[in-house]
């Protein structure tokens, strides 16, 4: 599956032809510091291939790879909220260093969003960005999403504790 966009960003489903690509693009601390520890770093080939072959089952997709002009640049995915809170879904996402500032993630999020709102049923899609990420954090409102929450001492990253922004996009309020 591939959705374009008005410039020459796509969301393709991944694929082998992202595996070379993916592990030097996705092993920088720099991208790691920003999102959860369950991202691996180092990111390594078999991290790679894991991904890859992971978000292979599912269909629809849930998670994409983010290309320019035909490049990988990055990746864009959620995941469902469970029992109760599956009319929720948790969005994340990062852009390869050498693609930062290309306005790359602002596109991919929008994209993304309208994807997810089309073919799955939830209500509302959310993200959450440590309090140093105001990258992000710009990212989410260029792309209609807005602050809903902080969460006071909700993270600790690299032994600092800090602060979350939650933001939001609510089905039919975009």
């Amino acid at each position: 599956m591939i959705i374009t966009g008005d410039r020459e960003i796509r969301l393709v489903t991944w694929n082998e032809a992202h595996f070379h690509q993916l592990y030097p693009l996705a092993n920088n601390p720099k991208i790691a510091m920003n999102l959860k520890d369950s991202y691996p770093q180092p990111y390594t080939i078999h991290d790679a291939r894991f991904w890859i072959e992971h978000n292979q089952k599912f269909s629809p997709p849930q998670n994409f790879a983010v290309e320019l002009e035909g490049r990988l640049a990055g990746s864009i995915g959620s995941e469902r909220g469970k029992d109760e809170l599956r009319t929720n879904m948790e969005l994340g996402f990062w852009i390869g260093e050498p693609f930062w500032g290309k306005g790359i993630a602002t596109e991919a999020v929008k994209l993304y969003t309208k994807y997810i709102f089309e073919k799955f049923d939830i209500e509302r899609i959310f993200a959450q960005v440590y309090d140093f990420n105001g990258q992000s954090m710009n990212v989410l409102e260029k792309a209609g999403y807005f602050p809903e929450a902080i969460l006071k001492k909700a993270f600790v990253k690299n032994t600092t504790v800090g602060d979350i922004f939650q933001y939001v996009n609510i089905r039919g309020e975009q």
